[in-house]
């Protein structure tokens, strides 16, 4: 069975460390943290060491295991992946028992497919990337440190490096996104976007109720009656 090690402790760290756990051929031998924040870590995660990157290439040197980045903001991730890189290791991928996928997909290297993503064929993805709950159509085309959260791909999009999809965002077939994009939630893109594009829904008002005073039904309804 094949080592790695996570780098990241977080929320999307400890979601990525039980994926690799219960549901890959891999072990997790470690977490790893950047040399600032070593200090504020705990010194074990899940009863795994948590070293700093020194360390780690130490005791888990790149000819012994792999790397897998579990950090959810991209160009954070695309720096230590850099990093990563350069220090001579390997990267693991993990694609979900559970997502739908078919024997053409493409990816590239440190790329996470979670269990509630549907990939249909001619789908290509790049290095790096986080795939959460995303519905990517036909011949479809992800770039470099990409996260795709919740959203849904028409066939033949094209989503540009280091952007970001939020959750029940969609995309029209053979729309271009441009690099380092954020597309809010909610949001329906049906043309090309350009570099650097950031795409909203104006904020929904919100007031402050007592929930007890609301009446959802009154005494007579059956669910399913109408």
């Amino acid at each position: 069975m094949k080592q790695i090690v996570i780098y990241g402790v977080g929320h999307m760290a400890e979601f990525i460390y039980y994926s690799f756990q219960y549901d890959s051929g891999y072990e997790v031998v470690a977490f790893c943290v950047d040399e600032a924040y070593l200090e504020a870590s705990e010194t074990s995660h899940f009863g795994l060491p948590v070293l700093g990157f020194s360390d780690v290439l130490k005791q888990f040197p790149p000819d012994s295991c792999l790397m897998h980045i579990a950090v959810g903001r991209n160009n954070a991730r695309e720096i230590i992946f850099k990093k990563v890189l350069e220090a001579g290791y390997g990267f693991a991928n993990y694609i979900s028992s559970k997502a739908s996928v078919w024997p053409d997909l493409v990816t590239g290297r440190n790329v996470f497919i979670d269990q509630a993503s549907v990939l249909q064929p001619y789908a290509t993805i790049g290095d790096n990337c986080m795939l959460i709950g995303a519905r990517i159509g036909h011949h479809c085309r992800i770039g470099n440190n990409a996260l795709l959260s919740g959203t849904s791909l028409a066939g033949n999009v094209t989503i540009g490096d280091n952007s970001f999809l939020g959750i029940n965002s969609g995309v029209k077939e053979s729309v271009q996104i441009g690099s380092h994009n954020i597309i809010g939630g909610n949001c329906f893109i049906t043309k090309n976007t350009e570099k650097g594009s950031l795409i909203y829904q104006a904020k929904t008002s919100q007031k402050l109720v007592v929930s007890k005073n609301i009446i959802m039904f009154n005494n007579t309804h059956k669910c399913g009656s109408e």
